[in-house]
């Protein structure tokens, strides 16, 4: 197990704008703001989306696109660095007009109306790197 002590830093609310993609305007706030590790929360709508689920036995990502209006019913998640860039890893549960619902790490998705809240969490910057055990980019040490 590691764990990481972190201490309070900004807390950031930001309505995210129409057309553009959900994954990009959460990457895109923290980058302005300098932002390196965080909790979020995000709330809304979205035109289309895309989920993917982890297969473990291949190491590959399956997807599962959504080609029409869902609710963002709920969407948790982090900011680390991966690159050197912030990377913001989310798992959503969608739902449509019927109430049907589809859950998953999300990948991208259009907005129609979203909006976010993060925590910024100050102290060493969590950073993913290879895992080899399970083919994942998991926070760890360079």
């Amino acid at each position: 197990m590691q764990i990481r002590d972190f201490r309070q830093g900004g807390i950031f609310f930001a309505r995210l704008d129409h057309g553009a993609d959900i994954i990009s305007q959460i990457t895109n706030l923290a980058e302005k703001n300098r932002i390196e590790t965080a909790a979020l929360c995000a709330i809304g709508a979205l035109s289309r989306a895309e989920l993917g689920y982890y297969d473990q036995l291949s190491h590959e990502y399956g997807r599962i696109s959504l080609e029409e209006p869902v609710e963002l019913a709920s969407c948790t998640g982090n900011i680390s660095m991966r690159d050197g860039r912030p990377f913001v890893h989310a798992h959503a549960v969608l739902s449509d007009r019927t109430g049907r619902t589809w859950g998953g790490h999300l990948t991208s998705g259009i907005i129609f109306a979203a909006e976010v809240y993060l925590q910024e969490l100050t102290g060493l910057p969590l950073k993913r790197v290879p895992d080899s055990i399970t083919g994942l980019k998991l926070w760890g040490e360079e």
